[in-house]
């Protein structure tokens, strides 16, 4: 996999959290529920925006073990 290939699938799944999220007040669970799940799917979120950042930031150095 590449780092484009990651990097599209970080935002597929962002996406389908985000439609998620859109369409949690129509399903049929306890508002408590829905919180929980607006919370936790908000710091997902939050955790692929960082790994996404972290992948398209350059390397600082070389390892030398790539030959």
């Amino acid at each position: 996999m590449t780092l484009e290939d990651g990097l599209n699938l970080i935002e597929n799944y962002k996406k389908a959290l985000q439609k998620f999220l859109d369409t949690l007040p129509e399903q049929s669970v306890g508002s408590e529920m829905i919180k929980t799940l607006t919370m936790n799917s908000k710091n997902e979120i939050a955790n692929l925006d960082a790994i996404e950042k972290a992948l398209k930031k350059p390397a600082k150095y070389e390892s030398g073990l790539s030959e």
